[in-house]
């Protein structure tokens, strides 16, 4: 089946220069004035899945900006899908990156390349394309070594979302006899207590509560590859792929997910590296959005595992590939 794409450079009122990239299904807004970010995917005219900040205080900046990059830098959050460099660090990881971003049309999408990071040494870039007729969006994102020496690192896609939604995210399953086989990392903010976190025996489910200022980060070793997020009558799904053999950052983790009052952020990561100059090391994801009907009851666990089972049942989303053989991995609802 042909694919009609559009890609066009536009002036968006709130984003500001963007590049619009729609195929009668879905559409995305990319920023070309700073990033880049992917601001916008929509069904159509629908609400927008993403995050924008529109709070210019909700930046970071100060004195460790000013000496680490240049005086008066800041960092702002934008919204959206962002790549970042594993491992954390800062005010390393926030680069300012409010520079014009260029960008390259492809047969289905585009890519885009801002400015590389002489001081950190590396170089980003992100290609967005549609699949086909359907929602289905391939974001491939690549952190290349500008540097002269080698570095150890991983490509770390950040996707903010809009506040008020439920996220979810699967065990593993993998069966492993008298071995441990997840890993759940914390960050010292968090409270595994916290109100909206429902710890599930197959799934972990988050509620967005924008009366509650308390951060809140939890890591997982994502075997199934997938995760979602509910909100607005839909469903926006990020597939990944997860090497159970590889080694990721932050204890082993390949996804993590963070919650303040204004957003959620759905996060995925590469296996670390050691990148040479030259060389580099990427992050792909496979998105889809879709309408959903109906209250998801995150307490009850029968309620979310026949969610799940609707999601992988339906004929136009393509399941996660998975990691290993057997346990739920060919079964993305894990093990029943």
């Amino acid at each position: 089946m042909t694919v009609d794409v559009k890609v066009e450079r536009t002036q968006h009122s709130e984003y500001g220069a963007c590049v619009h990239i729609s195929n009668g299904t879905a559409s995305i807004y990319v920023s070309l004035d700073y990033g880049p970010r992917i601001l916008h995917y929509s069904l159509g005219e629908g609400p927008n899945v993403m995050f924008f900040n529109r709070d210019p205080e909700y930046v970071k900046k100060g004195g460790e900006f000013d000496r680490v990059f240049h005086p008066g830098a800041y960092w702002n959050i934008r919204g959206g899908n962002r790549l970042w460099v594993a491992p954390h660090s800062f005010p390393g990881a926030f680069y300012p990156d409010n520079e014009p971003v260029d960008f390259q049309t492809l047969g289905k999408g585009a890519r885009f390349l801002p400015q590389p990071r002489r001081a950190p040494g590396v170089r980003l870039f992100t290609e967005v394309e549609f699949e086909n007729t359907s929602s289905r969006v391939r974001v491939r994102h690549v952190v290349q070594n500008i540097s002269d020496r080698p570095i150890t690192i991983a490509a770390w896609s950040i996707t903010s979302v809009e506040s008020g939604g439920i996220e979810i995210l699967p065990q593993p399953g993998r069966q492993t006899d008298v071995l441990p086989n997840r890993r759940i990392v914390l960050w010292p903010y968090t409270n595994m207590a916290d109100p909206r976190l429902t710890w599930g025996s197959r799934y972990i489910a988050l509620r967005h509560d924008s009366g509650r200022k308390e951060h809140l980060k939890i890591g997982i070793n994502n075997e199934d590859g997938w995760a979602c997020y509910v909100n607005q009558g839909q469903c926006f799904l990020i597939e990944h792929h997860h090497d159970i053999a590889a080694e990721y950052p932050d204890f082993g983790v390949s996804y993590e997910t963070f919650a303040d009052d204004r957003m959620v952020e759905m996060e995925t990561l590469s296996p670390l590296k050691l990148v040479q100059p030259g060389d580099s090391v990427g992050q792909e994801e496979l998105w889809q959005l879709f309408a959903v009907e109906g209250h998801l009851d995150v307490d009850r666990e029968e309620t979310l595992s026949a969610f799940v089972d609707s999601i992988f049942s339906n004929p136009m989303i393509v399941a996660p590939e998975g990691s290993y053989s057997g346990g739920s991995l060919g079964n993305p609802r894990g093990n029943s």
